[in-house]
């Protein structure tokens, strides 16, 4: 059976036989129509890298097309980043703007941003406001540019916008719907035949059915020992994945009656398969009529639901469904209508419909019961009050902690008739908080005794359950009751509230976020120094930029997929794939003994310690690789991975299991033999420089953070001659080519690696990505065909190290104005089972004093590596600088706090003499107005009990130290006098290629559009040191510059005014216009970045919930080669280390040592409502003619990171207003990384016994 659809206006008839049941549009997309500017990571719609436009002749939406199942595509008219424009066509305007704008850095998730831009645009007939498109990009992850670039470039298109646009984008393209490619007119979505059924090779089916009657046809086939599923959206696999065994699949699409929506004035009647974004649009309107204007709250709600493409696709009856199957899922749907008293109208069969309860549709057992409609009764505002609430980790895209939603009904004497109290997220079988409803029935809501006995009531009535990796049942506790408070305040009369507990009846409320960007440049060296476009920003924009795994291959390529050992501490005594092997497609199972020569993918000659590809016995961590399925698919490669058997030997009788550094830690005395010194004092004992009044001492605790690329490892294998290509996603060509070379007893010669670009590195991808580089190189070199190897989101997070998590045990001595006069500090860093990628001795003890004045003997520092049951963690953008100057910042803090002096004067007195921040930080604290914006925040917090505000700064002295040799060749091509140049670094987002292009054209003295930079590769990138530590864009550009002189004094004896008549007499007289130099170590000095933040947040107490209002940060980045680069990685950085700060939790299983956040469904990273409100970033510009660095310039990439600590010590200052307030002693509270709204609620010090509205 063959379906049809167009993509990008081509027409495709596609075989579904030919295909898998359950194969996503993504992967034809990809795979069979080659268009590979859709990517993917996450595969569950929680990242955006997939998102493209489909239509159906009536209404145009975004879709995440790795949820979005193919044979639902049917007559679509399917649109991806290439369709929206190209370099041949000419490029959309959305494309244009994000580019222009700065926007790309990696450029992995330009192509998704852009879609879903291009989405809400269609959508909305071309006409947005900036709010709306604000809030719609919940579901796009950007790890690089810290979001604000991209929201200016998408808020330039709303109809209120007051973006300042380049003028070359000022114009705007025709964005309305594209014409039928055959006919010419405006597609009707009906060009293809009625489908009904199809019957799979291995018995699975498909049914397409048109109307009940159909619908229970097909549901009549399905025996009651087969799995089966309804069709809509497929979004449900983003939270719980789709079964392997499910032998029906049924489209629900097509089926009109599920679609319709009415209403009267006493009910509306919604279809059950309206998307969540067409029931928005439905009840947006509706709120205008009387009766309905509750309405725009469950607007609000379920705005808060997912995100766009997701809420685009996704059904109240899927959402609802989820439920029924999965009574602990929190979801909000339900939570809603279960207040609002929604009944459902479901049926049994095609004639006999039934309308139920909620709770009864949920508990019944006839899983063939079909979800017809919703009935929502009207609830005229004069007599009912209806508010709800969810609390997530980040502003969007997260399901929720606790959510909640409550409707009271009111007499004419504001006593309560009816209630219904719901909350979800307490446990499975709790909702409806009775004892409460029948409470508040014939009293007054607000009275103060009632108030009181609620909340004493409620306190003893929730009681969550404990679930990991779910926040904990206190904070869950508090937070439920916290919400009921919060609705009462918002509601009750003016006069039954104290002016002091007003702000806590409403939630914090975002503005639009905006940024400014302050710096200088030099003329006299444009294009360096100049704020330009980076190269390849339109072709990232486009979806043209390549990336590893969009190298095509022959048809005869292989999958991979590893198969992960589960018990911890256990030896592998043997490995069945028996089971795998029979599966279809699956073609070879490989582990340890497969391997021709070193089982090892970090290699010894690097300095690493050997770490196993495949476990050969002990195992180290769950999940650990023991060996790797090749099949003709992914899909298939992963299934069957998980039917392969190891069988173990039990571990040693004193073997525990410690997957964490807290679990370490955790009993008073910790194992020894885990704790290994590796930076040990010199000093023996403190010698103070002066008498001490005080003695600070604590401990501060920072976690550990995945790096979240948004490109996966990759690696494509491909035999090529008597050797294989390798195009692999790493940051270090060399070593990858080393420990493939050695793993199959090959010459280096006989392994070429290329690189184009990475989508991000962060450190995730200078060893960890071997693993994967190694096992594809194998099954290309066993089965001589191509293999490609995406590790996919939960083998990433499973299999590969984090940031290395940090304990610090601090002693302060000091003076009661706050001056330290001895300190010691004994820290101890997460090593994972390996100590390899060690920042103890670099970074961590570099940084650890900052820029604070010690002698030698009053400092005292031990750093330790711990070993847990976890993979071996890795280096993680700015490695062990963010521990080290976080230790010491945190200490100047707790210092400030003890001895009652402002943190800004307690370092000024503490810094050492001539430091540069001596200098700066008086100019900053005033241009920013600290001490008055302090003041202001002391009022505020004093006039408000659940509203606070804080003020967090922080300084860094970051050393940069150059390291390693970087190879370089530039090309001039004597036909036109284009250059083109390849070097030994990796282009990742940090703009490498753009500084290198502006320095080339810079040292020639030609345009930039004459350059180019090509792939890395082993050839001319042969023994080139790892792109890593902020410092490869300089030390690449010191290379560049070195063969651009030399071509310089090369055609100087030919010298013409014209750039191209200079080559043409060059190449005339047969000079070699080609040059190859190096950086190597000590060509350049080592230097000093220094930088300042200043943050300031407002917290909600009773959720903990924060938001950034404002972040400034000024910081030294000598004479930038290129502002808009170097203002990019700052912002980046820093919004990458508020994740770290608040909201990326990493949680272990303490029996297993599984990880449970290992997906998108649980580990959060910075959303784009999640930065700085107000982000100003200005660099300092004071040119030195003897300034360190390349040319005068300094790293950016890396430093800012350092200066995200300072929320932290925001946050601090407005927990300790709500604890004063709440009566707590004056007391230091532990804040560490992450300061979850679960740590700020547990510290504020309340409790809902205490709950009062006066």
């Amino acid at each position: 059976m063959t379906t049809r659809f167009t993509i990008n206006g081509l027409p495709y008839t596609v075989n579904l036989t030919n295909l898998p049941p359950d194969i996503t549009l993504n992967t034809f997309i990809r795979e069979h129509a080659q268009l590979t500017a859709t990517k993917y990571m996450c595969q569950e719609g929680g990242c955006g890298a997939c998102i493209c436009v489909v239509r159906d002749g009536k209404r145009s939406w975004a879709v995440n097309s790795c949820l979005t199942l193919l044979n639902t595509c049917a007559n679509l008219e399917i649109v991806t980043a290439e369709g929206l424009g190209n370099q041949r066509t000419g490029y959309n305007a959305i494309q244009k703007r994000l580019a222009k704008m700065n926007g790309t850095q990696c450029g992995f998730c330009s192509p998704g941003f852009v879609m879903n831009m291009y989405g809400l645009l269609e959508q909305n007939d071309g006409k947005v406001s900036m709010s709306e498109v604000e809030n719609s990009f919940g579901g796009n992850i950007c790890r690089c540019t810290g979001y604000r670039p991209i929201l200016d470039a998408m808020k330039s298109f709303a109809v209120d916008s007051n973006i300042q646009v380049p003028p070359e984008c000022a114009d705007i393209e025709d964005l309305q719907a594209r014409n039928c490619p055959k006919t010419g007119l405006a597609c009707s979505g009906s060009c293809h035949p009625t489908r009904t059924n199809l019957v799979y090779d291995d018995g699975s089916q498909w049914h397409w059915p048109k109307n009940l009657v159909e619908l229970f046809e097909a549901l009549d086939k399905v025996k009651d020992s087969e799995e089966f599923m309804l069709v809509a959206g497929n979004t449900a696999h983003g939270v719980y994945r789709r079964s392997p065994d499910i032998k029906h699949f049924i489209d629900v699409n097509g089926l009109e009656e599920l679609h319709q929506h009415s209403s009267d004035e006493k009910q509306l009647k919604l279809g059950a398969n309206l998307s969540l974004t067409q029931t928005m649009e439905i009840i947006r309107t509706l709120s205008k009529q009387p009766g309905f204007e509750y309405l725009e709250t469950l607007w609000n709600h379920i705005d808060l639901i997912a995100n766009v493409p997701v809420r685009n696709s996704g059904t109240l009856a899927g959402n609802i469904s989820i439920k029924k199957q999965h009574s602990e899922f929190p979801s909000d749907v339900y939570i809603s209508f279960e207040a609002l008293d929604v009944k459902v109208l479901a049926a049994k069969n095609a004639t006999e419909e039934k309308e139920m309860h909620l709770a009864e549709y949920l508990s019944s057992d006839d899983r063939k019961l079909v979800l017809k409609a919703f009935l929502i009764p009207a609830y005229p505002k004069e007599n009912y009050i209806y508010d709800s609430y969810k609390i997530m980790p980040r502003a969007q895209n997260a399901h929720a902690y606790v959510n909640t939603a409550f409707l009271l009904e009111l007499d004419t004497d504001s006593k309560v008739k009816s209630a219904r109290i719901c909350f979800g997220g307490i446990r499975p079988d709790f909702v409806h908080a009775s004892a409460i409803e029948k409470l508040l029935v014939g009293q007054n809501p607000f009275e103060s005794s009632l108030v009181e006995q609620t909340f004493s009531k409620l306190e003893d009535l929730i009681k969550p359950d404990e679930v990991l990796p779910d926040a904990s049942p206190e904070y869950r506790s508090k937070l439920a009751c916290g919400l009921l408070y919060k609705f009462l305040l918002k509601h009750a009369p003016a006069a039954d509230i104290g002016e002091k507990f007003k702000s806590g009846g409403q939630l914090l409320q975002r503005p639009l976020s905006s940024g400014l960007q302050i710096f200088q440049t030099q003329k006299q060296n444009y294009p360096v120094t100049q704020a330009v476009v980076k190269v390849e920003g339109m072709i990232q924009c486009s979806g043209e930029a390549t990336y590893m795994n969009d190298v095509l291959t022959t048809s005869n390529a292989v999958h991979c997929s590893f198969v992960g050992a589960s018990k911890v501490g256990s030896t592998i005594d043997q490995i069945d794939a028996s089971e795998a092997l029979k599966q279809l497609g699956v073609l070879a199972f490989y582990s340890a003994k497969d391997i021709p020569g070193s089982n090892t993918f970090c290699e010894p000659g690097f300095g690493f310690e050997a770490e196993e590809i495949f476990c050969s016995g002990l195992v180290r961590h769950s999940e650990q690789p023991a060996g790797v399925i090749v099949a003709l698919t992914a899909d298939q490669a992963q299934r069957a991975a998980k039917l392969v058997k190891i069988s173990y030997s039990n571990p040693s009788a004193e073997f525990k299991l410690l997957p964490s550094l807290s679990d370490v830690f955790a009993s008073g005395t910790p194992d020894l033999s885990r704790i290994v010194a590796v930076a040990k004092s010199d000093v023996k004992e403190l010698k103070f420089t002066d008498e001490p009044d005080k003695e600070v001492r604590g401990i501060f605790l920072m976690g550990l953070q995945y790096h979240f690329t948004m490109e996966p490892q990759t690696t494509v294998a491909i035999p090529f001659e008597d050797g294989l290509k390798i195009f692999s996603a790493t940051q270090w060509m060399d070593h990858t080519q080393a420990v493939i070379a050695h793993m199959l007893q090959v010459k280096a010669k006989d392994v070429q690696l290329q690189v184009r670009r990475l989508g991000g590195g962060y450190g995730s991808k200078i060893t960890r990505g071997n693993q994967v580089a190694c096992a594809a190189s194998l099954a290309a070199y066993k089965l001589n065909r191509p293999a490609r190897f995406v590790q996919s989101i939960e083998s990433m997070m499973d299999c590969n190290g984090k940031r290395w998590a940090c304990r610090s045990d601090y002693q302060c001595h000091v003076k009661s104005n706050g001056k330290i006069v001895g300190l010691s500090n004994d820290f101890y860093e997460d090593a994972g089972w390996s100590p390899n990628e060690s920042p103890i001795q670099g970074h961590s003890t570099f940084t650890a004093a900052n820029c604070y004045d010690f002698s030698g003997s009053n400092f005292k520092i031990n750093g330790n590596a711990v070993l847990t049951d976890a993979p071996s963690s890795t280096w993680c953008r700015a490695p062990g600088s963010v521990e080290g100057i976080a230790m010491m910042e945190n200490m100047i803090e707790h210092v400030a706090f003890e001895v009652q002096k402002d943190p800004a004067e307690v370092r000024l007195l503490n810094i050492t003499p001539g430091n540069k921040i001596t200098e700066l930080l008086p100019e900053f604290l005033q241009s920013r107005e600290y001490h008055k914006r302090k003041q202001e925040i002391e009022t505020h917090n004093a006039k408000n009990r659940w509203t606070k505000r804080g003020l967090g700064l922080a300084v860094m002295d970051y050393p940069i130290f150059y390291f390693g040799q970087y190879p370089a060749t530039v090309a001039i091509y004597h036909v036109d006098g284009t250059v083109v140049v390849s070097h030994g670094g990796i282009e990742m987002g940090q703009g490498m290629n753009t500084k290198v292009a502006q320095v080339a054209a810079h040292t020639l003295g030609i345009d930039l559009s004459f350059i180019k930079v090509e792939s890395s590769d082993t050839i001319n990138g042969a023994n080139s040191m790892v792109t890593g530590g902020a410092v490869g864009s300089e030390s690449l550009c010191f290379a560049v510059r070195k063969a651009c002189e030399t071509l310089n004094e090369r055609i100087k004896p030919v010298k013409k005014e014209d750039w191209i008549e200079t080559v043409e007499a060059a190449y005339a007289k047969s000079i070699n216009l080609i040059a190859s130099d190096h950086y190597k170590e000590g060509d350049m000095q080592n230097y000093h970045v220094y930088g300042l933040a200043l943050t300031e947040i407002e917290l909600d107490v009773l959720t903990g919930n924060s938001q950034i209002t404002r972040v400034d940060i000024l910081e030294d980045a000598g004479e930038s080669l290129s502002p808009n680069i170097d203002v990019g990685q700052i912002e980046g950085a820093f919004v990458m280390c508020l994740g770290y700060w608040l909201s990326e939790q990493l949680v272990y299983d303490r029996k297993s040592g599984r990880l449970l956040t290992n997906r998108t469904w649980t580990y959060k990273p910075p959303g784009a409502k999640d930065i700085p409100i107000d982000f100003r970033i200005e660099l300092i510009q004071k040119p030195n003619p003897n300034g360190a660095g390349f040319m005068r310039s300094k790293a950016t990439g890396e430093p800012p990171c350092c200066l995200a600590v300072s929320v932290v010590f925001a946050l601090q200052q407005a927990l300790q207003s709500a604890r004063k307030d709440a009566g707590l002693p004056r007391e230091w509270v532990r804040l560490g990384a992450p300061s979850t709204p679960e740590t700020l609620v547990v510290n504020a010090g309340h409790n809902a016994a205490s709950f009062r509205l006066k």
